[in-house]
């Protein structure tokens, strides 16, 4: 009898000890190359766009097919379909990852324990670990160590122009720093846990010069940020909610918690499942100083660039928080292996409202790299409902002279007191 309970004993321990490894495991699906006819040297126009429509069901997300469908079949672009380029990361990323790596694990709570530097997960086993190697907070390709751009917001009613505005943007990472000096983790995480802040200034048009958005976000994922507003026409700065994350910037489709696909705070509340992993296709990553010129009287919301094949997750977050604007989140990240040239950069990403529906969308018009730093200088927000789009779009914020403006002057772009200087 000792000897038989003993045994129950040991299953029950291993069971406890190996089934979250098993189910993480199985949780991932397997990879599903696509084969079909649409390949580089095909152009998709406006001739053939029925002819292809079945084959981009498979390759493009429903809400960037409803985008693309739009451009193409106005005559405003094309898609002529290119090999894939691999852009290897930053050396200090792929080193601290290297050092690092199966040191990380998620606590039960979703936060990251144990995390140091570089991707979290060179070998993810499971949703939450993909979560956390494409999460903008801490993943090179979109929350870099500092970087500050100038970017044209334009409004369109379908292909119809409306207004534009004009923003500075700036952005410094306080923890696991592995290209730009200071490395490691910064004297203001190690005594506040405040791990990013970012800023946002509108330079024109004039009734909307000075407005800005500060944001703070820590380390501890139940802490919520501190974001702050400065409204012009008030000459007042006002602390912001959580809702107000949610709403649209000016008018536009932009809201800030859409911001790199995915802004909003990852919190204890969201469950996550993988739904696919399969090849997509995404605008291709420009290699060096290539600002791609954007015309949007010559082709409205839309973006004439090179496409390629590129393996994707496809991550479904559950927000789980029924006073939050959406019901749900489907993030599109990059799928390709990273010692083979991936990033784990979002490609796309749709949110859904708390009724369910498809409701917006947003994702880079035309990625960039540069000895590794990744990034967007084209970028596009759409409202599936209304058929109203945002494109972005400016110069890219790394190229050959990016070493002589970062790091950023903290103290006039990333505090309030700096800010208020330059808004008035």
């Amino acid at each position: 009898m000792h000897k038989i309970r003993g045994a129950h004993f040991v299953l029950a321990f291993l069971a406890v000890i190996l089934l979250p490894g098993f189910l993480g495991a199985a949780e991932l699906p397997d990879y599903q190359k696509y084969t079909g006819p649409i390949k580089p040297g095909v152009v998709i126009t406006k001739a053939n766009w029925d002819t292809y429509l079945p084959e981009l069901k498979k390759l493009l997300p429903p809400s960037k097919l409803q985008w693309m469908s739009k451009g193409i079949n106005e005559g405003l672009v094309t898609m002529p379909i290119v090999e894939t380029t691999y852009v290897p990361q930053t050396k200090g990323m792929m080193e601290a990852t290297r050092k690092y790596a199966g040191t990380a694990r998620v606590g039960a709570d979703n936060q990251l324990l144990n995390w140091t530097a570089g991707f979290p997960f060179p070998d993810p086993k499971n949703a939450r670990e993909l979560a956390w190697n494409c999460y903008p907070t801490i993943n090179r390709s979109h929350a870099h160590d500092d970087i500050q751009f100038i970017k044209w917001f334009g409004l369109f009613q379908g292909s119809k122009y409306e207004k534009h505005f004009v923003w500075n943007y700036y952005d410094r990472k306080y923890k696991g720093r592995t290209d730009i000096a200071p490395l490691g983790d910064m004297a203001i995480f190690k005594e506040k846990d405040i791990i990013v802040k970012q800023a946002m200034v509108i330079v024109e048009p004039n009734e909307v010069k000075g407005f800005i958005q500060f944001r703070v976000r820590y380390w501890d994922i139940d802490k919520p940020d501190e974001v702050y507003g400065y409204i012009p026409a008030l000459r007042r700065l006002r602390r912001l909610t959580g809702s107000d994350c949610t709403d649209p910037m000016l008018g536009s489709d932009v809201a800030y918690d859409d911001f790199e696909v995915w802004r909003q705070k990852f919190d204890s509340k969201m469950t996550l499942r993988v739904l696919e992993y399969r090849d997509f296709l995404v605008p291709k990553t420009y290699v060096g100083k290539k600002d791609h010129y954007y015309d949007y009287k010559k082709t409205g919301p839309f973006f004439q660039v090179e496409w390629e094949l590129r393996p994707q997750w496809v991550l479904e977050i559950m927000i789980n928080n029924p006073n939050y604007l959406y019901s749900k989140r489907v993030v599109y990240f990059d799928g390709v292996p990273l010692d083979k040239g991936g990033c784990y950069m979002i490609y796309w990403g749709e949110q859904y409202d708390q009724k369910g529906r498809l409701w917006k969308a947003n994702g880079p018009g035309s990625p960039a790299a540069y000895k590794g730093f990744h990034n967007a200088f084209q970028w596009i927000f759409m409202n599936c409902l209304t058929d109203h789009y945002t494109a972005m779009t400016g110069p890219a914020a790394y190229d050959e002279d990016f070493d002589k403006i970062y790091p950023i002057n903290e103290e006039e772009t990333l505090t309030i007191k700096g800010l208020l200087k330059r808004g008035r």
